[in-house]
C-alpha cells in the first residue's frame, strides 16, 4: 500500500471522512504513519544498508550522523585493505586488558559503542588512507508523497494502519478502544520482527562474555601492546 491507500483505510476505520476528516489534519495523518514506520523499523530491523568512510589519521572515535543520517545502529565493521571484518567489544573490556589503550595506534582490529551516535576502533590508525565499510540498521527514508511506499515489507503494512487507528482513538480520547488497538500493533510487531529475520544476527554481534578482556590477547593483538 501506499501512503494514500494507507490514510485512507486508518480513516475509513475511524469512521472519519477521508478527504475531510474531522480529528486529523492530512499533515498529522502522515506524521503518525512516519511515526509507525519508524517503530516497525526499529524492532523488525528490515532496512539495512552500507556505507564508506575514510580512516581519519589519528582518529579514534567517529559519528555515526557523519557516516549516514540515517544510520540507526552499526552492526559490522570491515576494513577493505585488511581484508578484516573488526571484532566488537566494549570499554571495560579495553580497559581492564590496557589501562592506556587510547594511546595504542596500528591497523583497527576492534570496534566499540561508545552510545547511540558515535564509536570507537582499537587500535587506531596513526596515518591516514583506506576507509572503512560500515552495514547498518538503518531508519526508513521518508514517504515523500501519497503515492509513495514504506520501505517495510508489504505484509507490514498492516501494522501502520493499526497504528494509525491507534494514534486516531487516543485523539478522540477513546482509551479502550485505542489500547485494543495498540495490542493488535504489538501483535503485529511481533510478526515483523519474526520478518526481520535479523534478532539473533544483532544479539550475536552485540553480546560479549563479561569475561575481562574476551577477545583481547596478546597474541591476537602482538605482544607491544
Amino acid at each position: 500500500m501506499n501512503r494514500g491507500e494507507i490514510r485512507t483505510r486508518i480513516l475509513n476505520a475511524l469512521n472519519e471522512s477521508a478527504s475531510a476528516p474531522v480529528f486529523w489534519t492530512t499533515a498529522q495523518m502522515s506524521q503518525a504513519i512516519a511515526d509507525g514506520m519508524d517503530l516497525l523499523a526499529e524492532e523488525a530491523q528490515q532496512v539495512k544498508r552500507t556505507a564508506i568512510c575514510a580512516l581519519q589519521p589519528g582518529s579514534q572515535y567517529y559519528s555515526t550522523r557523519g557516516i549516514a543520517l540515517d544510520l540507526m545502529i552499526p552492526t559490522r565493521i570491515w576494513v577493505p585493505s585488511l581484508n578484516r571484518r573488526l571484532t566488537v567489544t566494549t570499554v571495560g573490556q579495553l580497559d581492564a586488558y590496557h589501562e592506556r589503550w587510547q594511546t595504542v595506534t596500528g591497523d583497527p582490529q576492534y570496534w566499540f559503542p561508545m552510545g547511540w551516535d558515535w564509536f570507537g576502533i582499537f587500535p587506531h590508525p596513526s596515518t591516514g588512507g583506506g576507509t572503512m565499510r560500515v552495514d547498518y540498521l538503518a531508519w526508513p527514508r521518508p514517504l515523500l508523497d501519497d503515492g509513495d511506499e514504506p520501505e517495510l515489507y508489504g505484509a507490514d503494512h498492516d501494522g501502520l494502519v493499526l497504528y494509525g487507528i491507534y494514534e486516531g482513538l487516543l485523539k478522540r480520547w477513546d482509551a479502550q478502544g485505542a489500547l485494543i488497538r495498540f495490542v493488535e500493533f504489538l501483535e503485529h510487531y511481533g510478526l515483523a520482527r519474526a520478518r526481520g529475520g535479523s534478532r539473533q544476527l544483532q544479539a550475536r554481534t552485540w553480546q560479549k562474555s563479561s569475561a575481562v578482556g574476551n577477545g583481547l590477547q596478546n597474541g591476537n593483538l602482538g605482544s607491544r601492546y
